[in-house]
């Protein structure tokens, strides 16, 4: 592991912190099984990146970052949904597990990896919708964090850089996203 890597890693758990502190005083409204999900798939692409040697860190970060974003949110009281999309992204956990399991790591990468991004649309659903409620400057730091790994990657090969070149175009789409809400008027409310 390289500098890069380590600061992309490290910058990434940081940004953590402000979610945390949301969830615990309730500024944070999330679903406690969107994230255990996400925790999953990422913790199965990192699983198989550290199989084939590759750089793993930035995605292990991932996993327990959405680990302890689980346990806060448990702890918060949040309600618990469970829709048709929880549906979906549990069966992607599921096909990543058996792509794993019958064609290998690097293909398995690639199913996590993509699994994640379609887990990550409602997200962007609502960075589109509401992006005054988008935290930007949370979004541009796991861009950064996201292209430090890249750049520390050894070579151009997917156990070294798909994952995060994947996670830094779904950061990227939400930063860009969220910074609408600069140039948006804000909603009229009423007067009374």
């Amino acid at each position: 592991m390289n500098t890069l890597i380590w600061a992309g890693s490290i910058l990434a758990i940081l940004t953590y912190l402000p979610l945390w502190k949301q969830i615990r005083t309730g500024k944070a409204d999330q679903n406690l099984f969107s994230w255990v999900l996400w925790c999953i798939l990422d913790a199965i692409a990192a699983a198989t990146i550290v199989a084939q040697g590759g750089n793993f860190l930035l995605p292990m970060v991932y996993t327990v970052g959405s680990f302890v974003t689980s346990l806060f949110i448990s702890r918060s009281g949040n309600k618990a949904s469970w829709t048709w999309f929880e549906t979906l992204v549990a069966s992607l956990v599921l096909v990543s597990m058996m792509i794993w399991y019958f064609s290998g790591d690097k293909i398995a990468t690639i199913a996590s990896t993509l699994a994640m991004l379609i887990a990550g649309i409602p997200q962007l659903i609502d960075a589109w919708k509401k992006p005054q409620n988008m935290p930007f400057l949370v979004y541009i730091s796991y861009v950064v964090a996201n292209c430090l790994s890249i750049a520390g990657g050894k070579n151009w090969s997917i156990k070294e850089r798909f994952y995060p070149v994947a996670a830094g175009a779904i950061c990227f789409l939400l930063t860009a996203l969220a910074a609408r809400k600069f140039w948006l008027k804000p909603a009229p409310t009423d007067v009374v």
